[in-house]
């Protein structure tokens, strides 16, 4: 009994090990196999720059141009462009380089090297795969769904993240981590150990008006209801296009304005862009998303897209076509044909399955036509044909529903990424209906036969070599060019089109750009490192290019300490006081000298009311000429007179805050009695801000003795003689004085005491009550 236990316990054992390889092969095969999800390069305004990881320099970026893991784009000062990605909208000022160091289905990571983006990311964002973006100071993470902005930073300049919506966190190259909230920018200066991290509570900067005109084209928002989401290129659809209603196909999406003679896959080239190959790049500004997911159908004479199944997750595709060419088409076009090796393609239509030339795994090969609708019967048949290199022949099996809408270019339009529209060769749909179709989405050599692929003399035959004579033997001679190079498929093992090589292909033209930054994190080392495991290394600090970002002013915390201070220490010396509140707050508090004594810096206007003897300490300190004797004379008599009335209200000093309003009234009458010696009404406010200046020097002394009652008197005796060093301090109240009658200066000086200026106007306020009345 025991016996069978052990066996029937080894059986399971190698089952569940048996299961965990096959999935671990799988998981393996897939991590092989291109990524389900793109960029694209969606708005180009200026000088913008591509690289890829294969090209030796910069070339003229193109929009529609899909990007991934090795890519780079440069934008010029002065220019900008935008980069879409499943919904997210990357967005590049000028002097701004964005490298794609990861973009696939398990995580994207940027790396902005110099510049600023602004990010705006929608619901497609899976939390658990956020967004990176490596700075020369640190990786930021983009947590939430939101609306964020990141400057790399300069040697002069600190890097930042502005958070207008979502959570995101800076982690500095110290392993420092700074947590940033909407309404907020986070900060990074200096360099290596010396490096800080603190939070502004600012508003992060809006993009900038420039952006207007491209926000009312396009709508990243609102994604239409009939397109799954994480779909790149979606954007453009409702400002290009109508969604329509059709009887065959459900919700199709139809192009509102198109060219004469117009078809998909026909106002764009083809590009080699790895790992996928030929690529097809659409003129269009929206043609990004018809071309790579869903398929087209030609109803009632117009073209219709019809996108993929909302449920499945879109899987990107480099052109979702199928290729006629080869000796059979060369035939087909006579003398024609044998001079041009064509090549051919047109889309697939609803239900017709995409074979992808590059990948040889059976579960990338359904999900990427899942979405199609198309049942796993018709995927299983078409799987096996591609697998017996069996193609398309009219007269043999079914035709595909769009060929006779095939667009046929030379070989050397193809390869050299030409523009097809200008190059198209005009052939009929009879030839182009009798065209063999190839089993594979690839472009076949203009030097092999589709028909015979499946031949073994065909599969042997190097892809050098020429083909074996037959009745198209001569044609195959005429076709075969000098620079139509030939590869092979990993799929089906056909001969198709390759990527000229650099002395082959045409040359692009040069486009500016800045250095390309070490993917390796090794490199410095010169270790080897693996490219898929290897961090990319943190950019440098480049120097500031233009002008200096804009200071940050911090509104949140700082803000109910700032009403505080203007409401108790009004910053006089930097407001007009001929506007309405500037009664209000002059009266507000007896503290005006504070910013006449040191009105070269502003320092003084932040300092609290509690700390009152600062101006009395600074009083002293005399820099100017000393007044003449005729004015001290005048304080000298005007000093007993406003003692008297200072006596009484000495005991409520502790309550200036409650009195400052109310000494707006109080204000008022004193230029009523001085109305013989003032010449005009207007001037009042001028020499009230004068006497307060000299203020705290006649009430230096009160402070001294700290009781309340006390400084009274002593101002006094201390009033004669203090004149003579304070008009020594200031020069300038010297014209305001001129201008101002003796009694109003008699009663402002009185008010540096800090509860007796609120007490002595309290009672002449009354008093001008009872006049009233």
């Amino acid at each position: 009994m025991g016996e069978v236990f052990g066996r029937t316990t080894m059986k399971v054992l190698a089952g569940l090990v048996g299961a965990s390889l096959i999935t671990c092969t799988v998981f393996a095969q897939t991590q092989n196999d291109p990524p389900g999800r793109v960029g694209r390069l969606a708005f180009v305004e200026g000088t913008v720059s591509f690289h890829d990881d294969e090209e030796n320099g910069w070339t003229k970026a193109v929009v529609n141009t899909p990007l991934t893991t090795g890519d780079a784009i440069w934008t010029e000062p002065n220019s900008r462009s935008e980069v879409s990605l499943a919904g997210t909208r990357i967005r590049m000022d000028g002097s701004t380089e964005l490298d794609m160091t990861q973009i696939d289905d398990r995580q994207v990571r940027l790396q902005l090297a110099q510049g600023r983006v602004d990010v705006k990311t929608t619901t497609q964002m899976d939390a658990t795969q956020p967004y990176e973006i490596v700075t020369p100071r640190g990786t930021i993470t983009l947590q939430q769904q939101g609306d964020y902005y990141v400057e790399a930073g300069s040697q002069q300049d600190p890097t930042r993240l502005g958070v207008r919506a979502g959570a995101a966190q800076i982690q500095g190259l110290n392993g420092q981590t700074l947590a940033v909230r909407p309404g907020e920018v986070g900060e990074v200066y200096g360099d290596g150990s010396s490096m800080q991290l603190k939070t502004v509570r600012a508003a992060p900067p809006a993009p900038a008006a420039s952006w207007a005109a491209r926000d009312r084209q396009v709508v990243y928002d609102q994604q239409p209801q009939y397109l799954p989401a994480g779909m790149t290129g979606y954007e453009d659809l409702n400002g290009y296009g109508n969604w329509v209603n059709d009887g065959n196909y459900g919700q199709v999406w139809v192009p509102r304005s198109t060219p004469a003679d117009w078809a998909p896959y026909r106002t764009g080239h083809w590009s080699y862009v790895k790992p996928w190959g030929w690529t097809w790049i659409d003129d269009q500004p929206w043609g990004f998303a018809p071309y790579h997911y869903g398929r087209w159908a030609n109803s009632n004479n117009r073209w219709v897209w019809v996108p993929p199944q909302r449920e499945e997750r879109p899987v990107y595709a480099p052109a979702l076509v199928a290729f006629v060419g080869g000796l059979e088409l060369a035939a087909q076009l006579g003398n024609q044909g044998r001079t041009a090796a064509p090549v051919g393609w047109f889309p697939l239509g609803p239900r017709e399955v995409y074979v992808p030339p590059y990948s040889t795994n059976r579960d990338y090969y359904q999900r990427i036509n899942r979405a199609a609708r198309i049942q796993d019967r018709e995927l299983q048949e078409r799987w096996e044909r591609a697998q017996r290199r069996e193609a398309f022949v009219a007269g043999q099996n079914s035709v595909l529903a769009n060929q006779r809408f095939a667009t046929i270019v030379p070989s050397q339009t193809f390869v050299r990424s030409q523009p097809v529209q200008r190059a198209a060769l005009k052939v009929t749909a009879d030839q182009i209906a009798k065209a063999a179709v190839a089993p594979v989405s690839a472009p076949p050599a203009p030097t092999a036969s589709i028909a015979a692929a499946a031949d073994a003399k065909a599969t042997a035959q190097p892809a050098d070599d020429k083909p074996a004579a037959g009745p198209k033997g001569q044609a195959d001679a005429q076709a075969k060019g000098p620079d139509a190079p030939v590869a092979r498929t990993a799929v089906a093992d056909m001969q198709t089109l390759a990527r000229p090589k650099a002395a082959e292909g045409e040359k692009k033209p040069v486009a500016p750009g800045p250095k390309i930054a070490s993917t390796d994190s090794k490199a410095a080392t010169g270790d080897k490192a693996d490219s898929k495991t290897a961090k990319p290394a943190t950019p440098p600090l480049q120097p500031r290019q233009g002008a200096a970002p804009p200071a940050l002013k911090e509104t949140g915390k700082a803000a109910p300490e700032q009403a505080k201070q203007e409401s108790e220490k009004p910053e006089r010396a930097r407001q007009e006081p001929g506007k309405a509140a500037a009664p209000s707050q002059k009266e507000a508090a007896p503290a005006p000298p504070k910013p006449t004594l040191g009105t070269p810096d502003p320092s003084p206007s932040k300092h609290d009311d509690n700390k009152r003897d600062e101006p009395k300490q600074a009083a002293p300190a005399t820099e100017k000429p000393a007044e003449p004797q005729s004015r001290q004379e005048e304080r000298k008599q005007a000093a007993p007179d406003q003692q008297k009335p200072n006596a009484a209200p000495q005991p409520k000093q502790d309550a200036p805050k409650q009195a400052a309003p109310q000494r707006a009234p109080a204000a008022a009458p004193p230029p009523r009695q001085e109305e013989p010696r003032q010449a005009a009404p207007q001037p009042a406010p001028k020499p009230e801000a004068a006497p307060r200046q000299e203020a705290p020097r006649q009430a230096a002394p009160a402070p001294a003795p700290q009781p309340r009652a006390e400084p009274q008197q002593p101002p006094q005796q201390a009033q004669p003689q203090r004149p003579q060093p304070q008009p020594q301090q200031q020069q300038g109240p010297k014209d305001r004085e001129t201008r101002a009658p003796a009694p109003q200066q008699q009663q402002q000086i009185a008010q540096p005491p800090k509860a007796e200026p609120q007490q002595q106007q309290q009672p002449q306020r009354n008093n001008n009550k009872k006049d009233k009345d």
